[in-house]
């Protein structure tokens, strides 16, 4: 053997035996406080952004906080709790406290060292420790273990990422409003692509996207739009809220409309909460804007995802006048990738609408979310051979969820340590937990008792040290280890591990084309201004016509006498003062018979028109 293969030989042999070696410990930041203000450091009242250092302590009364160590871990600090800061590690003496990264903890005379690790650790009312482990490994030994180096990376880098998300699918829609069946959107299908863009994301809670989709019936029909959005959850009560801002544009026979488009929406234990509205920003005579509110009702969970029933009253202006209606909808997501909807709209402008929408979404880089915390065993570009696909090599049993994220069909999580969430480490000295696991120890650090926890204990942990807290960088792993252990997740325990939020980050506010961006029809339009001109002369003209002459008449007879000529409707005649004037309607129609004048009253008299 030659001087190199000997030193390799020693190199190999020392990594396995020498003494495991923490980072040195330098400090804990108070991120955040809930539930009160009863945090404490060396019993001096703390606020959000103070540090504590080594040999100092971090205690609370009714309150809980959230802390941040050295940016390698962070820690939730549960009420009525205290840690004593060391060099090496920090000691819960009261309490309880759950971990989430490379931050070692002392039991007694032991150190519990992490690898790719969530865990929970109590302080027991009669001394000793509890320890839960809800991801990676734990290691209690007599020097701590070695993995973890200055090196460690930012843990508040190491929250899951949403990949961008590439759709395409297809809407129809038609409307009576022309009145005929289906009216003049009759038979109008269209092709659709749309691109979701992340552009910014902060510590896996907080997202700022661009979303842009194009439509085209391949023929004479086309629409365009694309939006900013921001959307965020709140730790707090666990809502999801988002706001947006667009630009939509659509040809129409008479005009290429455009409107501004403005939106937001707020969502609940998967109730939804929206409004949008669009503001015509083109001159075409044609164009409309709407304003639309949204309740999204779940009425069937399918896993990750519910059928949501929507209710939409809604308003529209246009041609003067403002018109109200109501949308009723369906939305059913078949798996994580494809979803289904339906929609029908009555109001007094376009009658009924009826519509649907078929798409297919996938993301890229393998996924829909990309977990740093999760090693894949091998990459690929293809979508249905990424990472959560690979383990239809390993031969394992694989748990199927209905509407589940496809990163969730994993008989065993890979940390992004190299460990498996469920197997033996290589770790030979001192005692392993794994995931699902438990123990208790005495007040040395020396082993009680140990048990795989119930799938009642593990939900339980997760609610008591992580509800109302911010997400942690593992909370998707221990959704996914959840699962592999004991069945999907219910409802709350979704929210609070951050699947709803990751479902809803990639899914932008649902704007159909075919249901906001349609216009005044045709028939319902007001006249050009020179026909109604025409039309009003025309009317004028024949009222002139229609309306009667009136011609008035005196009967006059050819007497000498003046005071006898003009017929006075008694025997004899009299003078024209006196003369009965009589009307008619044309000239053709005046007439003197049987109007004698005269003295003796027999004198014929014939018509003098008095006003022609």
């Amino acid at each position: 053997m030659n001087l190199r293969q000997s030193l390799l030989g020693l190199l190999a042999v020392s990594s396995l035996t020498m003494p495991a070696m923490a980072a040195p410990f330098q400090n804990a930041t108070v991120r955040r406080i809930l539930d009160g203000k009863e945090v404490f450091i060396d019993k001096t009242p703390a606020r959000v952004d103070q540090t504590a250092g080594n040999g100092q302590e971090l205690s609370t009364g009714k309150s809980r906080a959230e802390l941040l160590f050295d940016r390698r871990a962070l820690g939730f600090l549960g009420n009525n709790s205290l840690i004593k800061l060391g060099e090496e590690c920090f000691r819960l003496d009261k309490g309880q406290v759950l971990i989430n990264g490379p931050q070692n903890s002392c039991l007694g005379t032991k150190v519990l060292g992490i690898r790719g690790t969530t865990y929970v650790l109590s302080a027991l009312d009669e001394g000793g420790y509890r320890l839960s482990v809800l991801s990676g490994e734990a290691i209690i030994s007599d020097q701590g273990l070695q993995e973890i180096d200055q090196n460690s990376p930012d843990i508040l880098e190491q929250y899951p990422r949403l990949n961008p998300v590439i759709g395409f699918g297809s809407s129809a829609w038609g409307s009576n409003a022309s009145g005929s069946t289906l009216g003049q959107a009759a038979g109008l299908i269209l092709g659709e692509a749309s691109f979701f863009l992340p552009l910014r994301q902060s510590e896996g809670s907080k997202v700022l996207y661009n979303y842009s989709t194009a439509s085209s019936n391949f023929d004479s029909s086309w629409g365009a739009s694309t939006e900013f959005g921001y959307k965020w959850f709140n730790p707090n009560n666990r809502s999801i809220s988002s706001l947006l801002v667009g630009y939509d544009a659509w040809e129409t026979s008479q005009c290429v409309h455009s409107q501004l488009a403005l939106g937001g929406q707020w969502q609940k234990k998967r109730w939804q909460f929206g409004v949008t509205g669009g503001i015509p920003i083109d001159d075409c005579e044609n164009n409309l804007g709407f304003a639309i509110g949204q309740i999204g009702v779940p009425i069937i969970d399918l896993g990750e995802q519910s059928v949501l029933l929507s209710l939409s009253p809604y308003v529209m202006h246009g041609i003067g006048n403002t018109y109200g209606g109501g949308r009723i909808g369906l939305n059913v997501p078949v798996g994580e990738s494809v979803n289904l909807s339906a929609y029908g709209q009555y109001d007094e402008l376009l009658d009924t609408v009826i519509g649907g929408q078929i798409s297919y979404r996938f993301g890229t880089n393998g996924g829909f979310v990309n977990d740093p915390n999760i090693q894949p065993t091998r990459t690929t570009p293809i979508p249905w051979q990424s990472a959560e696909f690979n383990e239809f090599k390993t031969g394992r049993p694989i748990q199927l969820a209905l509407g589940g994220d496809a990163s969730m069909v994993r008989p065993l999580i890979t940390t992004a340590s190299g460990s498996l969430a469920n197997e033996p480490s290589d770790q030979e000295s001192g005692i392993t937990l794994r995931s699902g696991e438990e123990a208790v120890f005495d007040a040395d650090g020396n082993l009680l008792s140990r048990n795989a926890m119930s799938r009642e204990q593990f939900a339980q942990l997760v609610l008591d040290n992580m509800s109302g807290q911010n997400l942690l960088p593992e909370s998707h792993v221990i959704g996914l280890i959840y699962q592999e252990l004991y069945g999907l997740p219910n409802q709350e325990l979704l929210a609070i591990l951050g699947s709803d939020w990751l479902v809803a980050a990639r899914k932008p506010y649902p704007r159909l084309r075919a249901a906001n961006n349609l216009v005044v029809p045709e028939n319902k339009l007001p006249k050009e201004e020179e026909e109604e001109e025409v039309e009003e002369e025309e009317v004028e003209e024949e009222e002139a016509q229609a309306q009667p002459i009136s011609i008035q008449y005196v009967c006059g007879g050819g007497g000498t006498n003046p005071s006898f000529a003009y017929y006075v409707g008694t025997s004899v005649g009299g003078p024209r003062p006196d003369a009965i004037i009589f009307s008619a309607e044309s000239p053709s129609q005046p007439s003197c018979q049987n109007f004698p004048a005269g003295t003796s009253g027999t004198e014929p008299t014939s018509p003098e028109i008095i006003n022609p």
